[in-house]
């Protein structure tokens, strides 16, 4: 294998939710917890390709997208991608553009009721997401992309990045504390309940740029 690293284009829209989505389950499918797929790269791809979004960047080989890393560097701009899209995202709802939101809803409604935390935005205002297929992963294509992300946070003056994960993320975990990131904040949460029977142990990380 001989993938390149790239910045992202908003034309890799499709191609993101499909990653997204293989991995958006613990590194399984999200359809367990969300089957309204289209709806779902909205909320979790979407808004890292607009204004709020920078420094993505894409894992690629022939064509094909194996991984990325996507980021917000303006929390502002992050919020008002949603309550822009919300009004959008009701009407299609209504005429029926998303199948299988009756089940997706379930978890919207759970992540409302077992909110995540965040650290201060004043001191890490950059958050970001990374996902990898389970065929590049381990091969050290996540600490590329990840080292060059940061690096690309740097230049453009950001003072600190933050992430969520869980405790069930072990070898990312060990991934982002080689590179420097600290724990904010930890707590128990049953949102995952309904789908791995237990509650699972959420975590805030932070790094200072």
């Amino acid at each position: 294998m001989n993938p390149q690293i790239r910045p992202v284009l908003p034309a890799d829209f499709a191609a993101l939710t499909e990653v997204a989505y293989a991995t958006g389950f613990f590194g399984r499918s999200a359809e367990v917890y969300f089957p309204a797929k289209v709806l779902f790269g909205e909320l979790w791809v979407r808004p890292y390709l607009g204004p709020a979004g920078g420094c993505g960047l894409v894992l690629e080989e022939e064509g094909q997208i194996l991984g990325y890393v996507l980021g917000a560097q303006d929390p502002i701009a992050y919020r008002w991608y949603f309550l822009r899209g919300l009004p959008r995202w009701l009407r299609q709802a209504a005429q029926g553009c998303y199948p299988g939101l009756g089940t997706s809803l379930r978890f919207l409604l759970r992540a409302l009721r077992y909110p995540s935390k965040a650290a201060p935005e004043g001191l890490f205002p950059a958050h970001l997401h990374i996902n990898l297929l389970g065929g590049v992963r381990g091969q050290g294509w996540g600490e590329r992309l990840l080292r060059a992300h940061l690096t690309c946070l740097q230049q453009r003056g950001l003072p600190g990045v933050q992430l969520s994960t869980t405790e069930e993320n072990r070898a990312a975990l060990g991934l982002y504390h080689k590179l420097g990131f600290r724990e904010y904040t930890r707590w128990t949460s049953l949102l995952w309940a309904p789908w791995l029977g237990r509650a699972v142990v959420h975590l805030v990380l932070v790094l200072p740029l």
